[in-house]
């Protein structure tokens, strides 16, 4: 149990660790978060990365002056492979491939957004408050269960971060 929980709070504050963001990258501090039905979430307050590999784990998000209704003086934590990048030069040009059944809400039309598209604000709410180095195995497991329920699995140390929750493709590149 010690070793999971030292694995699990080696993850850093990208902007309090000395790293940067890699050249190319957009610095997504301060950005909007918005939902499928193109609500405001939150606000990106930070990211939490993983020093040994260099790979984003998560978004720290700031629920400040939310448009979805929950408590808003909290962070959370919203796993980097649950969102989409948009940026305000694909407003024009890239159009977001949305079932309309689903929604009309069309991400680039706010610029710079963090779109995550499969939490609801539901999930958010239930979501275990963020504390700067309190973060845990059971903390992360707990994350998991919420946003997705149906996943059981708790991985091993050397396994948890190659779910899906953590793929960074599919932020940085959303034909993945």
């Amino acid at each position: 149990m010690a070793t999971q929980e030292k694995a699990a709070t080696r993850l850093e504050e990208l902007h309090r660790s000395g790293f940067e963001i890699t050249d190319g990258q957009s610095d997504i501090t301060g950005w909007e978060i918005r939902t499928r039905s193109g609500k405001k979430a939150g606000d990106v307050d930070d990211l939490l990365f993983d020093p040994d590999s260099g790979k984003v784990r998560y978004i720290i998000a700031d629920l400040d002056k939310n448009e979805l209704g929950l408590d808003d003086d909290r962070k959370v934590l919203i796993p980097i492979g649950l969102a989409e990048l948009y940026t305000k030069s694909e407003s024009s040009h890239h159009r977001h491939r949305i079932d309309p059944a689903f929604s009309a809400y069309e991400p680039s039309d706010h610029g710079n957004v963090v779109y995550v598209p499969s939490i609801s604000a539901q999930q958010l709410d239930s979501l275990p408050l963020y504390e700067k180095g309190r973060l845990s195995r059971h903390t992360e497991i707990a994350i998991r269960k919420i946003l997705e329920p149906t996943d059981h699995s708790e991985r091993e140390e050397d396994e948890f971060y190659k779910h899906g929750h953590f793929n960074e493709d599919r932020f940085y590149d959303r034909d993945n």
